[in-house]
């Protein structure tokens, strides 16, 4: 390996770290701002009525559900806290309301009104990329797990 490419590669983390940051932050903070509505100040009760007019079973229940992931979720991925447990709720939540709620209605990828599910489609992929990638060395994830690190595969021309 060439000098040059030892340098790019040896930076890559960091840039990788920073891309996972900023992935978090977008996502998050959508997150937040669509959930804080859902809780705050009157609580979920216009939610669950929304849910039970779409037809879902158990409306209060899941109003909670998707609210706490929503608002709570967003601060976790924001601060890089069970990065992968978070991603992993917030990609069920975005396939659930991609299909169950827009699709099911004849809502196009971009609506007619502009209201498509675009934007679900876009916080789905970022949210299944942090449950796949974790939330990198810039979060709470990496700080509370120290020095415990996941078995690497050696890249090539490395011994490991």
């Amino acid at each position: 390996m060439t000098l040059g490419v030892s340098v790019v590669n040896r930076g890559s983390n960091t840039w990788r770290d920073a891309s996972l940051f900023v992935l978090r932050l977008a996502v998050g903070t959508t997150f937040i701002v669509h959930g804080y509505p859902k809780l705050f100040p009157s609580g979920t009760a216009g939610f669950a009525g929304f849910l039970q007019n779409l037809g879902f079973p158990i409306p209060g229940t899941f109003a909670w559900i998707v609210s706490i992931v929503e608002f709570f979720g967003g601060m976790a991925m924001i601060l890089g806290l069970l990065v992968r447990y978070v991603g992993a709720l917030m990609t069920i939540e975005m396939v659930v309301t991609s299909t169950k709620v827009k699709m099911a209605h004849g809502t196009g990828f971009v609506g007619a009104r502009g209201a498509g599910w675009e934007l679900d489609f876009l916080l789905l992929a970022i949210a299944l990329a942090l449950l796949l990638a974790g939330a990198g060395a810039l979060s709470l994830d990496a700080v509370l797990l120290g020095g415990r690190r996941r078995a690497t595969i050696p890249r090539p021309g490395t011994t490991g």
